[in-house]
């Protein structure tokens, strides 16, 4: 530590009028000793604040609450790196399940129809009339 000349009488009158206490020179280097030491470590901690707050600033993520969508940005941290594509792989395969089901739904369908089509055909066959094939169709109508 550098030796430097302690001006006692300013010291003094300073906590004097801060504290109203007189204080001794030995005191009073003391408390001047400890304050430049503070002021250093103070000084050390500023410098790495402020290195720690330039690397937050310069990250490409932010820390700041977006205000325009909080639920959004919370549900995105929660999840964390793999969410959204965990999220689009579900989307994707509910989209090809519903197709799946689609194409099952339309074999269902077209099976009934060729069915109809075929007991229709059986029974033309077997009976001519058409008062007979009214009746076959009021009682059998053509699935949709």
């Amino acid at each position: 530590m550098e030796h430097a000349k302690i001006d006692f009488q300013r010291m003094q009158a300073e906590y004097f009028l801060k504290y109203d206490y007189r204080f001794d020179e030995t005191a009073l280097a003391m408390l001047y000793i400890l304050k430049k030491e503070q002021e250093q470590n103070f000084a050390k901690q500023n410098s790495e604040l402020n290195h720690a707050i330039n690397k937050i600033e310069d990250s490409q993520r932010t820390l700041a609450l977006d205000r325009e969508h909080p639920r959004w940005q919370a549900f995105s941290y929660g999840l964390g790196r793999l969410g959204l594509p965990l999220t689009m792989v579900i989307f994707f395969v509910a989209i090809f399940y519903m197709i799946h089901l689609s194409k099952q739904h339309h074999e269902m369908i077209n099976s009934t129809k060729l069915r109809w089509y075929e007991n229709f055909y059986q029974t033309n066959i077997e009976n001519r009339e058409t008062k007979a094939m009214k009746e076959y169709l009021r009682a059998n109508p053509i699935p949709e």
